[in-house]
């Protein structure tokens, strides 16, 4: 009777496709929250950010083609791509490329945890530029929920400068300039995933972003001949479960929960990277993380519930 009963239970579950978006959508945070940890663990491993770059587009390419051409079968796909795939291609190269490479970059000089929270504050950029492109001015309390986000990360930067982290300053502007790049790419890419759906559009955007990092690798090279076997792991790992995964998961549970929904499942990303973090790097974590993380996950909570 019980296993019936719990028989029951799990076909509801199953069928349930609120709660389906709900796990799509944190799993799809989760795993894209691990990213800083690996790339942190593969610098120690002798990787650096062009090297790193390369192993995940080389991995994440061809997922993307394949998916991309599944696609493309449809009449109607390949219409819309004629109309307008270039746009989608020059937002992916944007939002996935220089936006990955100043990101990548920062974890050179800064925490993970910081690097993190300084990305979680990207819905605050979306506002301030909606407010000068679309004359969409803010609240006060989205104001003040901004300026509290920007005390977070403010709290936890020097909280690092007084345990002797050198460049924290370069690194956060670092980390600040992807944030402000994806939020760039958020905004433009709106009005087409509308036009292409979703998966069409990360698809043709992520694979053109794949494409023009193997093109700055050709122009700058890399020594292939000195990664180590765990560099090579932690890239395709980096590229498959960090990227692709939560790319399509994410964009499996938009299609189902709303923005305001999407948006508290995401507030479990520097949770997650925070504990991580700790755990596999040593990263400290004082009162001053701990008031940084209450800050910021507190604004952006309030800031994706508008």
């Amino acid at each position: 009777m019980a296993s019936h009963n719990l028989y029951q239970i799990s076909k509801r579950l199953f069928h349930d496709s609120q709660l389906k978006g709900l796990m799509f959508a944190l799993l799809g945070a989760a795993l894209m929250s691990l990213k800083p940890i690996l790339v942190k663990i593969a610098y120690q491993f002798g990787g650096d950010t062009q090297s790193v770059m390369l192993l995940r587009a080389l991995s994440a390419l061809p997922v993307y083609l394949a998916i991309l051409c599944i696609l493309l079968a449809r009449p109607h796909n390949r219409k819309v791509v004629k109309q307008q795939g270039w746009k989608a291609a020059l937002l992916g190269v944007a939002g996935y490329y220089l936006a990955v490479y100043f990101d990548l970059t920062s974890l050179n000089y800064i925490s993970a945890q910081l690097e993190r929270l300084i990305l979680f504050l990207y819905p605050s950029i979306v506002i301030f530029l909606s407010w000068l492109i679309y004359k969409k001015a803010p609240t006060p309390s989205m104001i003040i929920a901004v300026v509290l986000g920007y005390f977070g990360v403010a709290a936890i930067a020097l909280s690092d400068v007084s345990l002797g982290s050198a460049d924290v300053l370069f690194g956060s502007s670092l980390a600040a300039a992807s944030a402000f790049v994806f939020a760039c790419y958020l905004l433009s890419s709106k009005p087409l995933i509308g036009k292409m759906g979703s998966s069409l559009f990360t698809s043709l955007g992520m694979a053109s972003a794949s494409i023009a990092i193997l093109l700055h690798f050709s122009l700058f090279g890399n020594d292939v001949s000195t990664w180590s076997n765990e560099l090579i792991v932690l890239g395709i790992t980096l590229g498959l479960v960090c990227t692709v995964l939560p790319a399509y998961l994410l964009s499996a549970g938009m299609q189902i929960l709303s923005p305001a929904e999407i948006g508290i499942t995401s507030n479990i990303g520097p949770l997650i990277t925070t504990v991580a973090a700790v755990y596999f790097l040593g990263e400290a974590f004082t009162i001053l993380h701990g008031l940084g993380l209450v800050l910021v996950v507190v604004s952006m909570a309030f800031l994706r519930s508008k």
